[in-house]
């Protein structure tokens, strides 16, 4: 017999049954994992984790985290034995009364494609539909680059961000208030942008965030008016170029560089793809069909 508790915050014993349960389910189908179990000041912001025990073993977990006003992402780890039997429906259906709760419009389902996939016949269902999927892939050569004599990269100052704003809105097709916000607010966490010249007229902008063992790329933008000239595929060799550089100054070894890039986003994904980029991992994204949710309900 299923017994579920719906949480806000977890304590410790219930975080040390979380996270062995996510090791469970790591090893068996070969995937990355990643639950994050933080919780937010604002409480219409927090998330909802719901708990699923037979007797005292905690059997199933999912949790759903509120991204934006009216969205949020759904991630559900099931132990390999509890399958085949009525745990995923009992996870989703105690989910639905906090959906209603929340008021929220869209709801995605957060799945990882596994050699094993023991989940494909309920992610076929008419509960769920897929939307796209999200891509991370890592640089997979090892010999060092040389410049590419036509880009300049130069760390962004205070002073130009208006002009990375005005450029990043451009590219992604945002507005400068956000744009600023965001280059903002990451700068003060640490993230690293650089602005990329090219003959004194900005061309492109990226940011890195440094890991233990790897570099993170966000934000990989060329000017709007100036892409399918080129200038992607010699920012990607600059940008690689200064992560050798760093790495030889510190006398360490050059970190992994990775940057993720959506279905969605086919140019970006051939330009990384042709310029010595793999993809590592891959992570689904299904809209969950609310209309048979309150269908269901009714």
């Amino acid at each position: 017999m299923f017994r579920v508790k719906v949480l806000n915050q977890l304590n410790g014993r219930q975080r040390g049954e979380v996270r062995e349960l996510e090791d469970i389910c790591r090893e068996h189908d070969k995937i990355e994992g990643g639950i994050s179990l933080t919780t937010e000041d604002v409480d219409e912001e927090k998330p909802v984790f719901v708990l699923c025990y037979e007797e005292e073993l905690l059997a199933g977990f999912a949790t759903m985290y509120r991204i934006s006003e009216s969205n949020a992402e759904l991630c559900i780890y099931i132990r390999p034995e509890f399958r085949k039997r009525a745990m995923y429906k009992k996870l989703t259906t105690t989910l639905r009364k906090e959906v209603k709760k929340l008021n929220l419009e869209n709801i995605y389902l957060v799945h990882e494609p596994r050699p094993k996939d023991d989940y494909a016949e309920i992610l076929s269902s008419e509960l769920f539909q897929y939307a796209y999927s999200e891509y991370m892939m890592e640089w997979k050569y090892s010999y060092a680059l040389l410049p590419t004599n036509t880009l300049t990269v130069q760390s962004l100052t205070k002073d130009e961000l208006d002009t990375a704003a005005e450029l990043f809105a451009g590219a992604f097709l945002t507005d400068e208030e956000a744009a600023r916000a965001r280059i903002t607010a990451l700068m003060e966490e640490n993230y690293r942008y650089y602005l990329v010249w090219q003959q004194k007229v900005p061309v492109g902008m990226f940011c890195l965030l440094s890991g233990e063992q790897t570099m993170y790329v966000f934000d990989f933008a060329v000017e709007a008016d100036r892409q399918g000239r080129g200038i992607g595929k010699a920012m990607l060799k600059e940008l690689i170029r200064l992560v050798q550089e760093e790495a030889e100054e510190q006398g360490t070894e050059p970190k992994k560089i990775q940057i993720q890039v959506g279905s969605r986003n086919g140019t970006a994904f051939r330009l990384y793809q042709k310029n010595g980029f793999q993809v590592v991992s891959q992570r689904d994204y299904y809209q969950v069909q609310m209309g048979v949710i309150e269908g269901e309900t009714a």
